[in-house]
């Protein structure tokens, strides 16, 4: 298998990243962001009760020690998700997301220091290009100029290094066990930290339950889609961490915002009550000039 399924990561995370704000603005409108976490730790609980089921003895061949470290890593993904939540609780996900395109700088600081990892001139390129077309995709401007908010800004710094870390990490421990026990550990660690927030956590749990008797199948069957698209997204992306570089995964993450874009005004022309875009001449023009980089990045960082 290619790493270069890791490209249909983006595209998958773009998809969920939509079905985010739409659970947001339609469901959890005023919750705490922790609640989605809740929703995405127990579906964690399910997909290692499927690996469980067709790899009964494999997933118990793994030391302690890297147990406990996985274990630690699949809860400081879900952690890494809250910030992240709160931000996209505050602007729409093409302000967001395009923020996600710091992760190659962690990973690439992390992969060095850590790994001993090195990337070529032609890759460093190539990622200038995809960070530089994924940040104008979804910037704005206006007379006054352009504007960031910062505490949106911080929240998704945040949750990138929290990711970056997390890349990392995985990586360390699935070179020394197998892949599918690594993965059956972190969404241990992941369904631990939902369970944590449901049962200590009383606003949080106050607020899951209303959500629950209030819209029980609707929100739990997109939370299980979601959840479904995020982690086959994740697992592609860890799969191809263990062939190639982490800082050159994590570069493909580059065409996120894109996809973020285009699905965006797919929802725009077709569905506006579930989303909306600018689309505007200004913004389409904006969006083209930012699609031509981040393919050029690509094409850059797959020669």
């Amino acid at each position: 298998m290619s790493w270069y399924l890791a490209f249909l990561a983006p595209l998958l995370w773009a998809t969920s990243n939509h079905l985010d704000k739409y659970i947001l603005g339609r469901y959890l409108k005023g919750a705490n962001s922790s609640v989605m976490a809740i929703f995405a730790g127990l579906v964690g609980i399910l997909f290692s009760a499927g690996i469980l089921i067709i790899a009964p003895h494999s997933v118990f061949t793994i030391g302690v020690l890297n147990a406990v470290i996985i274990i630690l890593n699949g809860a400081l993904l879900i952690v890494a998700y809250v910030p992240y939540y709160a931000a996209l609780n505050k602007e729409d996900a093409s302000a967001v997301v395009p923020i996600y395109q710091s992760i190659p700088i962690f990973s690439f600081i992390l992969g060095y220091f850590a790994l001993g990892e090195s990337v070529g001139l032609i890759h460093i390129i190539a990622g200038i290009c995809i960070i530089v077309g994924s940040f104008f995709i979804s910037v704005d401007f206006d007379k006054s100029g352009l504007h960031f908010k910062g505490k949106v800004l911080a929240l998704m710094l945040l949750s990138s290094a929290l990711i970056a870390i997390h890349f990392l990490i995985f990586k360390f421990i699935a070179l020394e066990e197998t892949y599918w026990t690594t993965v059956f550990w972190e969404y241990i660690g992941a369904s631990l930290v939902g369970v944590f927030f449901l049962v200590f956590m009383r606003q949080h749990r106050a607020q899951f339950m209303s959500v629950l008797k209030t819209n029980s199948i609707g929100i739990i069957l997109l939370n299980v889609l979601n959840e479904i698209i995020n982690i086959v997204g994740k697992l592609l992306v860890n799969y191809a961490s263990l062939l190639v570089p982490v800082v050159i995964v994590s570069l493909t993450n580059g065409l996120h915002p894109l996809f973020v874009f285009l699905i965006g005004l797919g929802l725009t022309l077709f569905f506006p009550s579930i989303s909306s875009e600018k689309i505007s001449r200004k913004h389409i023009v904006q969006r083209g000039i930012a699609i031509v980089v981040l393919f050029i990045g690509t094409y850059l960082l797959v020669t």
